[in-house]
């Protein structure tokens, strides 16, 4: 995922089950865009299902260069469980997000591949059940104008589905705007317009 595309999100938490060989799984999605949400999320869950034999996780966190990923295989063997749903969240461009998948040991040794495929199925059947919301990319910029161009340019910002998140005024008009990553060029090159050459642009 790139710094300046989009990606995916959990609107909410979601639950999918299902077995495999006489093990069985639970899938537990949810919305997570700090560390301290995703270990209460997991704290939670590791309390709703004290009898459980293990509670792999994976996530990730904020996007571009950032972006927070970790995950765990509790116990399992290493790189069967945590590493296989992490691979399906970034495959889906997925983040601000934690899967959790808890399994009950069903006496069936499920193997090194089978476990993969089962964790893997954790994320992506958890993935198939949510309501994953867009999340755009803001940027934010520091525009300077003069009074005359203030309409134009705050015309072009709600174009470009843009917001105005703080304004100063003295012998010109300072406007702290946040816009999505992919409209940066639309907006340097309609600013200019804009103010025919006489506005400043630039990152704060």
């Amino acid at each position: 995922m790139t710094a300046d595309k989009p990606y995916y999100s959990p609107a909410t938490k979601t639950r999918t089950r299902f077995t495999v060989q006489g093990s069985r799984f639970i899938a537990t999605l949810a919305p997570a865009d700090d560390e301290k949400i995703v270990l209460d999320i997991i704290k939670q869950v590791s309390a709703e299902f004290t009898d459980a034999t293990h509670h792999t996780y994976a996530y990730r966190i904020g996007s571009g260069r950032a972006m927070l990923e970790r995950s765990s295989d509790d116990r399992e063997p290493a790189g069967t469980a945590g590493a296989p749903m992490l691979q399906v969240l970034q495959g889906n461009n997925v983040s601000d997000a934690l899967v959790i998948g808890t399994r009950y040991y069903g006496g069936t040794k499920l193997g090194i591949g089978g476990l993969t495929r089962a964790y893997r199925d954790c994320a992506r059947q958890a993935l198939a059940d949510a309501n994953l919301k867009k999340k755009e990319i803001l940027i934010k910029y520091s525009l300077q104008m003069a009074y005359e161009d203030l309409g134009s340019v705050t015309r072009l910002i709600e174009t470009l589905q843009g917001i105005i998140i703080g304004t100063d005024y003295s012998d010109t008009v300072s406007v702290i705007v946040q816009i999505p990553a992919c409209q940066s060029e639309a907006l340097q090159q309609g600013f200019d317009s804009a103010c025919r050459g006489r506005g400043s642009l630039q990152k704060p």
